[in-house]
């Protein structure tokens, strides 16, 4: 029951862009087929689908990327088509000069991630695969157009708020970092024991979430500077990006809190109180870091003052190092929460 709720959040979430993606691989085709007279366009309705996917982060990009990806692909394929006509040994040459070539020209905008690479390499095997004469330009003429259904909704009609886009991310990342404190919290109060690996075993769930934050980032400036209906929003989002920033250092500092006081840690095989009374107030700050800033605030400001008890206390090295780690920690939260407010 719980993964069939959690499959149906997923859905609701996602189910308008899932819509956007059916309806332009449809046009596409539609375009193709029945308007162009192409006899088979798949890439077309292929090109609109990849593009646009289940997720409206980077449509735009992912869009130039595959139009300029397949159409490499189709020149390659072709070309490799006429020297050494259909078969393995062509296949695996069509491969082979497709990712050359994407490697070696791929940078940048183009080059960022694996969509680029990735589909001028199918898209010069799929010319030798469905092998069929003198349709290598029909092909491009159709990845074309499905990358430009693709844009169309993805920049004119159905551009993706900016803002709601860096809030999703930056929820996602306040929420693993409440996770993490609020653990931290549990292991240095001795509620819970924790696991050996800690607290490595949170960093690549802390920085899965920073990785969507930077997507986030990404989209929200392409977004604003390409699509009309955004032009509007470029200060809000310039200030919603730079707070993107101090929620990534916050995340360093969130991490490094819980390194400090993790159990056996080097110098602290024991915590004075008000280490784990600041990793509670800090875990409750940051879960109200974005819905709520006042009552975030309030529990800064206890953080800040066990922070101060416990630079009074510190009496050896690691000591210090740990009050400096939650001061600095506190620091950065503060600045997050300033920003949204």
């Amino acid at each position: 029951m719980n993964a069939a709720r959690a499959g149906i959040k997923r859905l609701r979430a996602v189910w308008f862009t899932l819509v956007q993606t059916s309806v332009a691989a449809g046009l596409s085709w539609y375009l193709a087929h029945d308007l162009l007279g192409h006899p088979q366009p798949f890439f077309a309705p292929i090109a609109a689908a990849v593009s646009l996917s289940v997720s409206n982060v980077l449509r735009a990009q992912r869009a130039i990327q595959m139009m300029v990806g397949v159409t490499l692909g189709i020149g390659v394929g072709t070309l490799v088509q006429a020297l050494l006509g259909p078969g393995a040994v062509a296949i695996g040459a069509a491969a082979l000069i497709a990712l050359f070539v994407a490697v070696f020209i791929g940078h940048g905008y183009i080059g960022q991630g694996m969509m680029f690479a990735n589909q001028t390499a199918i898209s010069a095997i799929l010319v030798l695969a469905l092998y069929r004469s003198n349709v290598g330009l029909e092909r491009i003429y159709d990845a074309l157009l499905g990358g430009a259904v693709a844009i169309v909704f993805a920049v004119l009609l159905f551009p993706a708020d900016p803002l709601q886009v860096l809030r999703s991310a930056r929820v996602g990342v306040l929420g693993v970092l409440h996770g993490v404190l609020s653990r931290a919290a549990d292991f240095a109060a001795g509620r819970r024991e924790a696991p050996p690996d800690w607290p490595l075993s949170a960093v690549d769930r802390v920085h899965q979430q920073l990785g969507n934050l930077i997507e986030a980032r990404t989209t929200a400036r392409h977004v604003v500077q390409i699509a009309p209906r955004r032009w509007g929003l470029r200060d809000a989002v310039r200030a919603a990006d730079h707070q993107g920033v101090h929620v990534a250092l916050l995340a360093g500092s969130a991490l490094e809190l819980a390194r400090a006081v993790a159990p056996g840690a080097d110098g602290c095989p024991r915590l004075p109180q008000p280490a784990h009374s600041a990793l509670v107030v800090l875990a409750a700050a940051t879960a109200l870091a974005d819905s709520d800033p006042a009552g975030a605030c309030a529990y800064t400001a206890s953080a800040r003052h066990h922070a101060s008890q416990l630079h009074a206390l510190a009496r050896e090295r690691t000591q210090v190092v740990l009050a400096d780690v939650v001061q600095a920690c506190v620091d950065d939260l503060q600045r997050v929460i300033d920003l949204r407010s």
